[in-house]
């Protein structure tokens, strides 16, 4: 189904993305205290607004005397989150485990554990069964809550009535910070809706009736046919004719007459558009093909020649002195290989844009890469909510310090995991803040925090930017 495309603006398909965050799922049991408990972790993660830690504790059946501990004393466990780096830490709860003989609550201990947290919990240690203790929280991130963070469990004797005794401390896991990003779309500028389609067709020596299977002249009338249609308004058509240097100036003046006459002709017969609008005149002698030639050669007689003839105004007597000057073989080269693209007519459509879909651009552009605009190739790079590789590398080859076309290519980087090439075209596609959003996206995804940083700083006031914050704190 063909997609009408409005050129009042256009938006960039740069969709937002998913990148699956690494969360740590059911990892090995981490053995605690001398291999008296262990640690089972289900989920510890980074969310991007709390750190979700769920994960649960089993202790070996008698735990407490097995750790040391009379029957009538507790252990008392404190899982928390801490910045190994900084020290700083969040408590989480506290477990207290009181051994068979043990006071079940103790004033002096519960107050000094809620004054730490309010998540305080007692269990009993049976002889022969082991305990298990489930635990799910979900914490509010704190700047220091890094990569570098940790659950980490401290393991403490309860002397009853007033005494506490430190017995280990063990690190658990890692808080898994998976970064996920969030992807602007990078609006584009306004679609300049007059254009100008610049096509060509080539006469063999001599002719100047049709001949619509010489050279490409089959598809240069061809590409007409998208103009002739609703979506497109032609306002004007303009024909120039030309013949090559060889012949006298009066007989090529008539050679190029009748060529654009020709391809008047031909269009006409062709397609509908109003007799009033073309504009044909012959301009005689074709004389920039020569000059290309002499500039891309190494032969001083000839660079001479063009220097002294630039302005000659006699052009019989100028091409009588270029085969002089040239001699017979290099005259004959430019006879083969200079003159027969120096025999055309040139059609210049001019037209404004109603509507099109994507695949009436797509013909222009084929025809002529080169003639293709800025704008429209801001259009057709995308194919869908993907990038068209094939039109993209012809989009950056002649419009390499575009914005618009820069932007597709970072999106197409960014498809393919290569953030750092998209960091490179990204820095070439202005400084909106959905750009520099996208920057900043991409320094994400590389750990590269400072950078990260700098680029999302110009990002604040959209959307997207609240959640990349987050995002960057998840970074070393």
């Amino acid at each position: 189904m063909k997609t009408i495309m409005s050129f009042a603006r256009k938006t960039a398909l740069i969709c937002a993305f998913a990148c699956v965050s690494m969360l740590a799922i059911a990892q090995e049991s981490v053995q605690i205290c001398s291999g008296r408990a262990s640690v089972q972790v289900d989920q510890l993660y980074y969310d991007g607004s709390n750190v979700v830690a769920d994960y649960s504790i089993t202790l070996a059946p008698n735990v407490v005397v097995s750790c040391g501990c009379k029957s009538n004393e507790s252990i008392v466990l404190t899982p928390a989150l801490v910045n190994t780096k900084t020290g700083e830490k969040e408590v989480l709860e506290v477990i207290v485990i009181n051994g068979q003989n043990a006071k079940c609550y103790s004033e002096w201990l519960d107050e000094r554990c809620k004054a730490v947290t309010p998540n305080v919990r007692y269990f009993t240690a049976e002889e022969w069964n082991s305990l298990t203790v489930d635990s799910k929280y979900d914490v509010a991130h704190k700047d220091w809550m890094t990569p570098d963070t940790y659950l980490v469990v401290t393991a403490q004797k309860m002397i009853y009535p007033h005494c506490l005794l430190r017995l280990c401390q063990d690190k658990v896991a890692p808080v898994q910070f998976g970064v996920n990003p969030v992807w602007a779309q990078v609006e584009l500028g306004e679609i300049n809706p007059a254009k100008d389609l610049k096509t060509r067709m080539y006469f063999p020596v001599n002719v100047v009736n049709s001949v619509e299977n010489y050279f490409e002249n089959a598809a240069a009338i061809a590409i007409l046919e998208t103009l002739d249609s609703p979506n497109f308004d032609v306002t004007n058509i303009k024909i120039e004719g030309w013949a090559s240097p060889e012949g006298t100036v009066a007989y090529n003046q008539g050679l190029s007459t009748k060529r654009a006459a020709t391809m008047k002709k031909i269009v006409s017969d062709k397609y509908s558009f109003s007799d009033n609008l073309y504009d044909v005149k012959g301009n005689g002698e074709y004389w920039d093909g020569v000059y290309n030639y002499i500039n891309n050669s190494t032969n001083e007689d000839l660079k001479a020649w063009a220097e002294k003839n630039a302005d000659a105004k006699d052009l019989d007597a100028k091409e009588a002195s270029l085969r002089k000057a040239a001699g017979q073989k290099v005259y004959q080269d430019i006879r083969n290989n200079v003159y027969p693209r120096s025999r055309f007519s040139d059609l210049t459509v001019s037209y404004r844009l109603k509507e099109a879909t994507r695949e009436d651009l797509m013909v222009l552009y084929r025809v002529n890469p080169a003639e293709t605009s800025e704008d429209v190739y801001g259009v057709i790079v995308y194919d869908g909510d993907k990038v068209d590789e094939a039109v993209l590398k012809d989009a950056l080859k002649y419009y390499p310090n575009s914005e618009v076309v820069n932007a597709a290519a970072a999106k197409c980087a960014v498809d393919k995991g290569d953030y750092k090439k998209a960091v490179e075209y990204y820095l070439k596609a202005g400084d909106s803040k959905e750009v520099a959003n996208n920057l900043a996206a991409c320094y994400i995804m590389m750990g590269n925090k400072a950078e990260a940083e700098k680029a999302l700083a110009k990002a604040k006031g959209i959307d997207e930017y609240n959640v990349n914050v987050k995002e960057v704190k998840k970074l070393r």
